[in-house]
Parts: C-alpha cells; sequence; structure tokens
C-alpha cells in the first residue's frame, strides 16, 4: 500500500516536482508551497496522513522503488514512473483505503482525537473495574488532562463504555476485515496493552509503513462516521477548528488573513509585519486554497482569472515558469497562483 501511494503520488506530480514535494505532501510539512502542490497535483487528501515518516525511510523506499525498475529519477531529483509502474498502476485495482484519506479537512484534529479516544478509552476501561494502576499509553499530559477533565464530566463510565462499544462496532462493519482488525488490535484496555506497529505488521504481514497509513485512515473514516451520524458525545473528542482554518492554513497566513479581515491592504500588512511582498502574497495565495469564497477582486479581475486558466488548459501544465512563459506580461505570478487557486474549488 505505501508503495502504491508513492507511484501513485509521483504520476500525480506529472514529473514538475521532485521526489521531496511528495514527502512534504504525506508528511505535513507547514509551508504554503507545500499546501499549494497539495492543490495543485491533486492529493489534498494525502496531506499529513504520515506526520512520523522520517525523510531517510521515505528515501530508502524511493530508493527501493528504483531498484526494482519502478521509477527513474533525473539530476534535478524529479522522478517518473516507469512503463512497468505504469503498467501496474493501471492494471491494479486501486486499494479501497486510498480513497480513505480526507488529509488537509482532516490535519489538524485526527492525531489529537485518536489520542484522546484511545487513552480514554484505556482509562475508563480500567477505571471500570477500579482499578487505578495502570500504565498509560500516552505520555502526552496536554492528552492526560483532556481525558482527567472529561473523566469528571462523566456520570457512569460503564454506560459509556457499552454505547463507545457499540458505536465502533457499527462503524467497524463499513470498512475492510482486516483494517478492522488492525484498528482494534491496536487499543489498549484492561490488562490489555495495544499491539505496537511492529507486532501488527509483522502478524498481517505488513510493511510498519502499511501499518501506519490503514491507522490514520481508519482515524479519518471515525472522524467522518462520527460528524456524519452527529454522534454528539464521541464528537467530544474531536478537537474545535475555526471554519477559516478547516483546511489548515499555517499561523502566519492566518495572522495576514486577521490583517485582511480588517481592512488592511498588502503594502500596508508588509509594514504592519515587517515581511517581504512575497510572503504576503503567498500568504493570499495560500488563503484563497483555504477559502472557497475569499475575495479576490483586489488582485485579480475575474475575467483576466478565466483567461489565464484557459492559456493553462491549452499548454495542460502547472509549472509557473511554463504559464507564465504563455501569458507573458500580462499578469503577474501571484495573479497566476491565484487563478489557479481559484479554480481549485
Amino acid at each position: 500500500m505505501f508503495n502504491y501511494l508513492l507511484l501513485y503520488g509521483l504520476k500525480q506530480l506529472k514529473g514538475q516536482r521532485s521526489t521531496a514535494s511528495l514527502y512534504h505532501i504525506i508528511s505535513g510539512r507547514r509551508s504554503t508551497q507545500t499546501i499549494q502542490d497539495a492543490h495543485f497535483y491533486q492529493m489534498t487528501q494525502f496531506y499529513s496522513i504520515y506526520q512520523k515518516l522520517k525523510r531517510v525511510e521515505f528515501d530508502q523506499a524511493i530508493s527501493n522503488l528504483i531498484k526494482q525498475d519502478d521509477l527513474i529519477i533525473d539530476d534535478a531529483g524529479v522522478a517518473s514512473l516507469t512503463l512497468k509502474s505504469e503498467q501496474t498502476l493501471n492494471a491494479r485495482q486501486q486499494p479501497k483505503i486510498i480513497n480513505a484519506f480526507n488529509g488537509i479537512e482532516s490535519a489538524n484534529k485526527a492525531k489529537v482525537f485518536s489520542d484522546r479516544l484511545a487513552l480514554t478509552i484505556q482509562t475508563f476501561a480500567n477505571l471500570s473495574v477500579e482499578n487505578n494502576q495502570f500504565q498509560p499509553i500516552n505520555e502526552d499530559l496536554a492528552i492526560q488532562q483532556w481525558v482527567k477533565s472529561y473523566y469528571q464530566s462523566q456520570q457512569d463510565i460503564k454506560l459509556w463504555l457499552i454505547n463507545t462499544y457499540h458505536h465502533l462496532t457499527t462503524f467497524l462493519t463499513t470498512i475492510d476485515e482486516k483494517q478492522a482488525t488492525i484498528f482494534v488490535n491496536r487499543l489498549s484496555g484492561y490488562r490489555n496493552y495495544g499491539q505496537t506497529i511492529q507486532q501488527l505488521a509483522m502478524k498481517h504481514n505488513l510493511s510498519n509503513h502499511d501499518v501506519h497509513l490503514i491507522l490514520a485512515a481508519s482515524y479519518h473514516q471515525l472522524i467522518d462516521y462520527i460528524e456524519t451520524n452527529q454522534i454528539k458525545f464521541l464528537a467530544q473528542f474531536i478537537p474545535e477548528q475555526e471554519q477559516q482554518t478547516k483546511k489548515f492554513i499555517t499561523q502566519s497566513a492566518q495572522q495576514t488573513n486577521r490583517l485582511l479581515n480588517q481592512g488592511y491592504t498588502i503594502d500596508q500588512i508588509i509594514k504592519i509585519r515587517r515581511l517581504k511582498r512575497s510572503t504576503i502574497e503567498d500568504h493570499i495565495v495560500e488563503l484563497a486554497y483555504a477559502i472557497p469564497n475569499l475575495n479576490l477582486s483586489n488582485y485579480i479581475e475575474t475575467e483576466d482569472l478565466n483567461e489565464i486558466l484557459e492559456e493553462i488548459k491549452q499548454i495542460n501544465d502547472l509549472r509557473l515558469s511554463q504559464i507564465k512563459q504563455q501569458v507573458g506580461d500580462r499578469y503577474s505570478y501571484f495573479q497566476i497562483r491565484l487563478a489557479i487557486a481559484k479554480a481549485s474549488h
């Protein structure tokens, strides 16, 4: 599955970005360029799905694909799929779990949600049998404090466990059987600690990477299940977010957005924040991706926006240098990027 994701992602990049771009997308690098690339190449669902992936592990996986004659890398680090891997992708049925990810929508909440839920299940399972002596599976003090506060708000933890069991059992029937088994085996309870990533990988003949991705997909699906079915007591585990930051806007772009909402111009924001024009423009492009109804009239007219998109369609290339060459001096790089961002919605 992990190798399939790498090949699929590199194919989406169309030989226009280095392998590092894919790494930054799936590991969730907090940069305007990475978020733009995720939108640019229609990989927002994979953004930040594997935050723990180390660069050396990613590079090793890419190296293995090259040795297997699945990839060719040029001097600039840009990867192209070989005929062999192209045929494999086309002939092989896409794993269902690939469509289960909701990366950019869940980037700010999936890990916190999973940490809260897993520790609460372990805590309540032990306290329900009056066992106060157990080793918490999560040592994050913020998560522990949240669970402690949540516990104090509950009147009947045994009833909570019954209700949670009911909803999780129903949810697990909606996903793949092996995926469901891995999800359950990862959980801890009374006198029962969840299996490690390595144990799960060996048990199911998978790579560690595969297990990470399966668990990430499971929690993305669970969040969607909870929100769709309006399961209020489990929805409390999902961290609240402002509507405008739901699609993961970097903190610096959020500061720029606040000033824009107060009526400041780009020139004024440059002075207030003591940043370069290019940086503020990066923020506005980032906001255009994240906020569908963002008003762009101060930067580009609708007619000009449509003309840029028509030019892009003709050359079928998303590289800014190629688009700029096509439109010439009629439009700036900033306006081109805004047009592409607007078209992503």
